[in-house]
């Protein structure tokens, strides 16, 4: 249902802009995160064991990237942001 512009918007959720602050800062730290271990395994060899653990881990950090997005996403839909 499209939203009357006569009528003031509606009231953001106490709290929910310092949890997209929040979410984003988390998202920030997996981001750099994500650069140190890239950095790393650079100097690791291709097929060593430390290689597949560490790109293991940084495909959980991947994963942890897109669903911190869609948290974010979520508070900006709901507060406007």
């Amino acid at each position: 249902m499209p939203e009357d512009p006569l009528l003031p918007p509606p009231a953001h959720a106490p709290g929910l802009e310092d949890l997209h602050a929040g979410l984003h800062d988390v998202l920030r730290l997996i981001e750099i995160e994500h650069a140190l271990l890239r950095g790393r395994l650079e100097s690791l060899k291709a097929d060593s064991e430390g290689a597949r653990l560490l790109e293991g881990v940084m495909v959980l950090g991947a994963v942890l990237q897109q669903r911190m997005a869609g948290l974010l996403h979520i508070c900006r839909e709901i507060g406007r942001l």
